[in-house]
């Protein structure tokens, strides 16, 4: 049986992975995200802030659409610097985790006054471990992610036979896909990080392979390498 692929990252981000997979492997996908983004939130007077920091590329949409001035930024990884130049601001970006993201901020310990743009769930209160290491940083909300049901379309993907690969980002996507009913088919993850794969508890899967860096290639090649492995285990050919 051919595997199809299921996203779960809120629509944007799903739209530039499948596009992304569709070109390295011929496979089919279902988009049901597991969250809305809204921005949702006020920037205080930016005339005061030197820098912004970015954990996430809904960040910089949010920003961008409360029509924050550009100003140096630091990123959690290469996809949010892109946003963020893409928006016109100088951008230099940890290894795909708040906690790389933290270390490379103390170790510049950059002055000034850092606001850091944030959703309303977050893990790790960065601002607030900046501050432990006298770094003028306080957190701000400007979007919300808002949990959203799988579709019709996803549910019976995963109440069928042929194998299913999940690329999951983040721990609270792997949360909410947990929360949900427990799933008949072969279910093949590809988690973010292990964060992510300790998320999903003990929703059943068949196989979870955890991406060798927390970044979008290394979760392109890992759900490449998962798609043909499940081809090959359930039995079906590898897509061509």
């Amino acid at each position: 049986m051919t595997p199809t692929v299921l996203l779960t990252r809120p629509a944007p981000d799903s739209a530039a992975f499948a596009a992304a997979l569709t070109e390295r492997i011929a496979v089919p996908v279902v988009v049901s995200p597991l969250m809305r983004i809204v921005t949702d939130g006020t920037l205080p007077n930016m005339d005061d802030v030197d820098g912004v920091i970015f954990t996430s590329r809904n960040g910089v949409r949010a920003y961008r659409e409360l029509n924050g001035p550009a100003r140096p930024c630091y990123c959690v990884g290469p996809g949010t610097a892109e946003e963020a130049r893409a928006a016109g601001m100088p951008a230099r970006f940890a290894e795909g985790d708040a906690v790389a993201l933290e270390a490379l901020i103390r170790s510049e310990a950059p002055e000034g006054r850092w606001l850091h743009l944030h959703g309303r769930h977050v893990r790790v209160d960065v601002s607030a471990r900046l501050r432990e290491a006298g770094i003028a940083a306080e957190g701000r909300v400007v979007y919300a992610q808002e949990a959203q049901p799988l579709s019709a379309e996803a549910r019976a993907l995963l109440d069928g036979e042929a194998p299913v690969v999940a690329p999951v980002f983040s721990p609270r996507s792997a949360k909410l896909l947990a929360q949900g009913e427990k799933s008949a088919a072969p279910v093949y993850i590809v988690a973010m990080s292990d964060a992510v794969a300790s998320a999903l508890g003990d929703w059943p899967r068949t196989k979870c392979t955890i991406a060798g860096q927390m970044d979008f290639r290394s979760m392109l090649e890992a759900t490449v390498e998962s798609i043909e492995l499940a081809a090959r285990v359930e039995g079906g050919r590898t897509p061509k």
